[in-house]
């Protein structure tokens, strides 16, 4: 379980980084992020690529300040029109992202804040396949102060980074009766899926306990709007639950089953 515990611990210390040291990612860490993408990228049927030292394509956002110096990327490529495939995406780019947070790198989920056109020139897409999103990837600025924190000081800086829906708005579909009897391995589900990242921060997730069968549910909330990267979302949502259950599997798709083993 050794993997479940370091992977529950990236969960509780990844925030979104905008500011990054201008210091590239070296070799050794580079080939070991990609050693860590090949297998997700096998039983995804995806095509994630780390792209390094193009700040051409963050041009824009980092003469904005919206993001500083950032110039690496994870871009997240896929089968053209498919739902499924944008739903793994964000589950196993996050498995990534993961990686990344426990080698004390930096990381952010981008839809809109970089140049897809020029992304895309740097990584392979066949025309079959498409750019869904990037994931800027780099040291964080003061890099070497961040990583000289405590665990304990990464967790504070993340409870206080951003604001988040609470317990009962995640379980929206349950009454509270439901919510008091739910067992612990879903109650910690839920908890790791409110760190999950989203677009716009929009965490448009929902998730269902039902006692008759021992399983949770999870949805796209039609409340969220028309969420262009909602399935996304709720692939990364769903990684996050699972690592927070300890023990599980989710089936693909807007309403899709977990079933605790």
């Amino acid at each position: 379980m050794t993997e479940h515990t370091q992977l529950i611990d990236a969960i509780n210390i990844r925030t979104a980084i905008r500011a990054y040291d201008n210091e590239p990612i070296d070799d050794d860490t580079a080939r070991q992020l990609e050693m860590t993408l090949q297998p997700l990228n096998l039983i995804a049927d995806l095509n994630i690529q780390l792209v390094r030292d193009q700040p051409k394509v963050f041009a824009e956002a980092n003469a904005s300040g919206h993001l500083t110096n950032a110039a690496n990327y994870l871009a997240i490529v896929g089968p053209k029109n498919d739902d499924e495939a944008k739903e793994r995406a964000g589950f196993y780019a996050e498995r990534a992202v993961l990686a990344a947070t426990l080698r004390g790198l930096g990381t952010l989920w981008v839809a809109g804040s970089w140049d897809r056109a020029e992304a895309a020139r740097h990584c392979r897409v066949t025309g079959a396949q498409e750019l869904y999103l990037g994931v800027v990837v780099g040291h964080p600025k003061n890099h070497l102060e961040y990583q000289a924190k405590s665990y304990e000081e990464l967790v504070e800086a993340q409870r206080t980074h951003r604001a988040t829906k609470t317990f009962e708005q995640f379980t929206a579909g349950m009454q509270q009766d439901e919510r008091d009897a739910v067992p612990a391995w879903f109650k910690s589900g839920v908890e790791a899926a409110m760190k999950a990242p989203s677009a716009m921060n929009r965490q448009p997730v929902l998730f269902t306990y039902n006692a008759a069968d021992d399983t949770a549910a999870a949805h796209i909330d039609p409340a969220a709007g028309d969420e262009h990267w909602a399935l996304n979302d709720l692939g990364i949502a769903k990684l996050h639950f699972q690592i927070g259950a300890g023990q599980g599997q989710w089936a693909w798709g807007d309403g899709g089953l977990f079933i605790h083993k």
